[in-house]
């Protein structure tokens, strides 16, 4: 019998285990093919990581490398890893480079998507420390299609503190505010850095590309695994 593939996610909030259990249940959900081997996740949540980067305002570099080595040492159990948070793609980068094993970083796929599509991109995130790792994520990402790209970091003030208090709808029209005055303002690509954005776009009616990392993030790791 063929063994199952472990991949493993590591998350800065518990709320997002619940979110991407059921993004792998919807992707996974119409593997009916025999050749297809068994995935298995497995969750580890640090937010302990998140909290130092938050009270720094940016990923500070001992922060980087525990996060690094976490991910690492994921590697001696799990078949690959997905990085959840956007502000630790950085070490995810770190690790992946000390293994043979897939370890990525779940906004990859769409800061490439944004690359590809537009020149004038917004980025929108709840914290501070998460805007850096992502404008250099797409910043790297342009230079592979284009010269240059205009690429707007845009803090959505208020959001992260109704978050960390359970108040959901507040956060996603703080959100949705905040992605129509991008498009506004001339943006025709629109990026949400964080996982927990990705639900202030249920009923919005926008004209140009609003990306979201989950579910692209892993489909990306799906596929790394199963090669």
């Amino acid at each position: 019998m063929r063994r199952a593939l472990v991949l493993t996610l590591l998350h800065t909030s518990p709320r997002h285990v619940d979110v991407f259990e059921r993004l792998f249940a919807r992707l996974t959900g119409g593997d009916i093919s025999h050749d297809l081997p068994e995935i298995r996740l497995s969750h580890l949540v640090r937010e302990d990581l998140l909290q130092r980067a938050i009270a720094s305002g940016v990923l500070p570099e001992d922060t980087r490398a525990r996060a690094a080595r976490i991910l690492h040492e994921a590697t001696a159990s799990s078949d690959a890893v997905l990085c959840t948070c956007s502000t630790l793609g950085p070490a995810a980068d770190d690790a992946a480079a000390k293994t043979d094993k897939p370890v990525l970083r779940v906004d990859r796929p769409m800061a490439a998507e944004a690359a590809r599509a537009g020149r004038s991109i917004a980025v929108l995130a709840t914290l501070k420390c998460t805007l850096q790792p992502t404008c250099d994520l797409i910043a790297d990402e342009v230079r592979h299609v284009a010269e240059k790209a205009d690429i707007a970091p845009v803090l959505v003030e208020g959001a992260w503190d109704a978050f960390e208090a359970g108040d959901t709808d507040k956060m996603n029209q703080l959100i949705a505010d905040s992605i129509l005055l991008a498009q506004q303002a001339g943006a025709n690509v629109i990026v949400l850095a964080q996982a927990s954005m990705m639900d202030a776009l249920d009923g919005m009616d926008v004209s140009v590309p609003v990306l979201t990392s989950p579910a692209g993030g892993l489909a990306a790791t799906i596929t790394a695994i199963r090669a």
